[in-house]
C-alpha cells in the first residue's frame, strides 16, 4: 500500500539527492499542514525549482533531474489549485 508521500513522491523525484535543496523545498511544501505557511511554500519550493533548471539547462547529462523537476512543478500546481478545496489543512 502506498503513502500519501509516495503518491506524492514519483520515482524520478525519490530518486533526486535528499540534500539536493529543491528537493527539500518541495517535500517541505507538499507535507506541510498549515494553510497560512504552504503557499509561501509552494512559492519558494518553485522558485527553486526554476533556478534549478536553469543551472541544468544546456547539459545532456542531468536529463532525469530536469524530469524530476517537471514531475515536482507540476504536482505543486495541482497542490497549489487543491488549496481551497481543502479541508485537512490547519489555520
Amino acid at each position: 500500500m502506498s503513502t500519501f508521500v509516495e503518491y506524492l513522491m514519483p520515482t524520478r523525484i525519490s530518486d533526486v539527492p535528499e540534500n539536493c535543496e529543491w528537493k527539500q523545498a518541495y517535500v517541505a511544501a507538499v507535507l506541510e499542514k498549515n494553510r497560512k505557511r504552504v503557499a509561501g511554500l509552494i512559492r519558494d519550493a518553485k522558485a527553486k525549482l526554476s533556478s534549478r533548471l536553469d543551472e541544468l539547462t544546456g547539459g545532456s547529462f542531468a536529463h532525469d533531474e530536469i524530469e524530476a523537476i517537471h514531475d515536482a512543478y507540476y504536482l505543486l500546481q495541482a497542490l497549489q489549485s487543491s488549496l481551497s478545496y481543502r479541508d485537512d489543512l490547519q489555520n
